[in-house]
């Protein structure tokens, strides 16, 4: 039987001199499985010493004089004097005056219903009235020369009266078919159209029924807002305060509007457990339209002296003890400061520099005091 010849490999067992010999390969695996191991050491490490890029903000000063912010609360602009238009009865638009966004005074027409047949019954009344008025004027002039009784002067007297008196309805019909403005205003809302007919409407507002316009005056314009009900009692009836509408906001320059705090609504919302508040606009802007969306700050009294604060959010306790984040020479470092008074930027610090260059650490960074940081402005 024939038998394989078996190939040496590299473990082998060779003879060199008659001695046997072992053949071993270079051991390639371990080494790279070293260098893999060597890479993710200095990844990890390098990672780990490597800077931490925050943003640097500082403290928010303020003068001696400015007045202290005690309340921020969102809302939109309103008019206070606002009104769906409808007709008095109900009829067809023979004509409409308005479009969206014109401008009308108080008692200029907006629009008319037809009246055709209201004109002719006047007409025909008012031919009645001078028939009669001729009969009577005849009928007197018989009764002082004896030729007619005073029980048939009288009579004529009435009809003339009641005629009168039904021209007078007649011409309270026709003024009903004609739409006023009931104040100097600007049409927000065309809601009906000529050939449409309209009636009164059973309720105000946007609720109106078959209504013919919407009319607003942008000179009432005021800002309605939802105030907290533990906020409420830090506000007072004409106490001042800022506005800063969106709309205006995107030009970078836009300074905020100067407000008074008008009304406060007294009832509450139980479901949202808020107070409506009013805001009278002190300054006014061409660019400002109902229902835009603004933010208003109510300031308090007077600071007395220069103050500074910081946000809530930037204040560090650890041990009892308060603290801020800082960057000084290259690393993060713990400031210690005494709070004070709060308002809705945050806290009052004394003796805190207002160009303190302090760190705003996002709350999933466990930072450590000594950590290298590379600075980024907000």
């Amino acid at each position: 039987m024939k038998s394989n010849p078996i190939k040496p490999d590299a473990l082998s067992i060779g003879t060199k001199g008659g001695k046997p010999r072992i053949k071993k390969r270079f051991p390639w695996g371990w080494v790279v499985i070293g260098v893999l191991g060597l890479g993710a050491g200095v990844f990890i490490y390098g990672a780990k010493h490597a800077p931490l890029t925050l943003a640097i903000s500082h403290p928010v000063p303020y003068k001696a004089g400015e007045r202290n912010p005690m309340l921020t609360a969102s809302g939109y602009l309103v008019a206070r004097h606002r009104a769906t238009l409808s007709a008095k009865v109900t009829g067809r638009i023979a004509w409409l005056g308005v479009e969206e966004g014109t401008h009308v005074t108080k008692g200029q027409v907006i629009a008319r219903l037809e009246s055709e047949d209201l004109v002719a019954d006047r007409e025909r009344v008012q031919a009645s009235l001078q028939q009669n008025e001729a009969d009577l004027q005849r009928a007197q002039n018989l009764y002082k020369e004896g030729i007619l009784d005073k029980a048939s002067v009288e009579h004529l007297q009435t009809q003339v009266s009641t005629l009168k008196a039904q021209l007078r309805y007649q011409d309270a019909s026709l003024e009903n078919m004609v739409l006023r403005a009931p104040f100097t205003g600007t049409v927000t809302q065309k809601l009906s159209e000529v050939g449409e007919t309209v009636s009164p409407g059973s309720a105000g507002g946007a609720n109106a029924i078959n209504a013919i316009a919407t009319l607003a005056d942008f000179d009432s314009l005021e800002l309605e807002v939802e105030v907290n009900e533990t906020g409420i009692v830090k506000l007072k009836k004409g106490m001042p305060a800022e506005i800063r509408v969106d709309a205006l906001d995107v030009d970078p320059g836009a300074k905020p509007l100067r407000g008074e705090l008008r009304e406060i609504y007294p009832t509450s919302n139980r479901q949202k457990a808020v107070v409506v508040v009013r805001v009278a606009l002190l300054d006014k802007h061409e660019a400002l339209l109902p229902d835009m969306g603004a933010k208003v700050t109510f300031l308090g009294e007077p600071f007395k002296e220069d103050a500074v604060f910081v946000g809530r959010e930037q204040v560090v306790r650890r041990q009892g003890k308060t603290y801020v984040w800082i960057y000084k020479n290259g690393v993060a470092t713990l400031y210690p400061i005494e709070l004070g008074e709060e308002n809705p930027i945050g806290f009052m610090v004394k003796g805190l520099p207002a160009d303190l260059p302090m760190l705003v650490v996002p709350q999933e960074v466990n930072l450590e005091e000594g950590k290298r940081v590379k600075p980024k402005e907000m």
